[in-house]
């Protein structure tokens, strides 16, 4: 018998509980790995800021071998809090910019996200401009401002 066959017939004879002298591991892809949108942000980010994984992965409390694996694609995202603590360490403004990448909406922004016009609101505003969007801003918050002092006289 050759060698090959002999290694062949001595795992298929094994009984249950025993473990074959080589154990052949086939990593598996997790099944939602981290967006591409998330992944390539983070190592632009990572390189504006001239910040090493094992620098990132150390202030924002996560272990090297854990952000390496998300930014390798051999795992899926980590919790909110993780993703806004790299956001807060790689000075994302605004933090929830990071959440959006990674395809998740921040929490205190469902409400309003669930209000009817507001997705009407989010496709005119996308065509304009910095200076627009900083104009629609303006009058959202003086409008805002109106109906609170309005709330506050009664």
């Amino acid at each position: 018998m050759s060698k090959l066959s002999t290694s062949v017939a001595t795992e298929a004879t094994l009984t249950s509980g025993q473990l074959p002298d080589r154990l052949r591991f086939v990593p598996r892809k997790p099944k939602h790995a981290a967006p591409d949108s998330f992944v390539h942000f983070l190592w632009d980010k990572m390189e504006e800021r001239d910040i090493s994984l094992n620098q990132l992965a150390a202030q924002a409390g996560v272990s090297p071998a854990f952000l390496s694996r998300i930014l390798n694609r051999k795992r899926g995202l980590p919790s909110d809090k993780t993703i806004l603590r790299l956001a807060e360490v790689l000075d994302v403004q605004p933090r929830e910019r990071l959440l959006i990448e990674a395809g998740r909406i921040p929490e205190e922004l469902r409400p309003t996200l669930n209000r009817p016009l507001i997705p009407e609101l989010l496709r005119v505003a996308g065509p304009l401009s910095q200076t627009d969007l900083q104009q629609v801003i303006k009058a959202a918050q003086s409008i805002a401002l109106r109906k609170h002092r309005t709330k506050g006289q009664m």
